[in-house]
């Protein structure tokens, strides 16, 4: 049995604090739950639910590239994947990714889960997923059954 329980927090670098925090605020709901400036940069602690929380550093004179990275060549850390328990909140979150300009509003639906990627205002890239009960998977997950489900539908 593993000796840790799961995730605490993901660490990123980003170009403006205020926008960042606004966005996750804005689309996720999400709140911050420490606000901390020390040797002249800033960071703080942005609650996510579910245990899980984004850790985000503005540091002074740090270039932080903006804009969507390629698959794989994004840095030692891809992207985040952030669950969503209910299938009513994994489409309230795909509709605020959408209006908020972060998304195109596709999501995959992989068998097992549904996902809807973004790409947060510095260009992290993500995704909420719903995974499905047991009696409701509909593939074995292979990428050849996937199907694309375009901004409105809905399954």
């Amino acid at each position: 049995m593993a000796l840790t329980a799961g995730s605490h927090h993901i660490a990123t670098l980003t170009a403006d604090m205020d926008r960042l925090i606004a966005f996750y605020g804005r689309v996720f709901d999400a709140t911050v739950l420490a606000d901390m400036r020390e040797d002249g940069l800033r960071h703080v602690f942005i609650d996510l639910g579910g245990g899980f929380v984004l850790h985000p550093f503005d540091v002074p004179g740090v270039e932080v590239p903006q804009g969507e990275l390629p698959i794989f060549k994004r840095g030692r850390i891809d992207h985040l994947a952030l669950k969503a328990q209910t299938a009513e909140d994994f489409w309230v979150v795909r509709e605020r990714i959408y209006e908020a300009g972060a998304s195109d509003g596709q999501v995959t639906d992989l068998g097992p889960l549904l996902s809807a990627g973004f790409t947060d205002p510095d260009g992290v890239w993500g995704e909420v997923c719903w995974d499905r009960p047991a009696d409701q998977v509909r593939s074995s997950g292979e990428a050849s059954t996937w199907e694309y489900i375009p901004y409105p539908e809905r399954v």
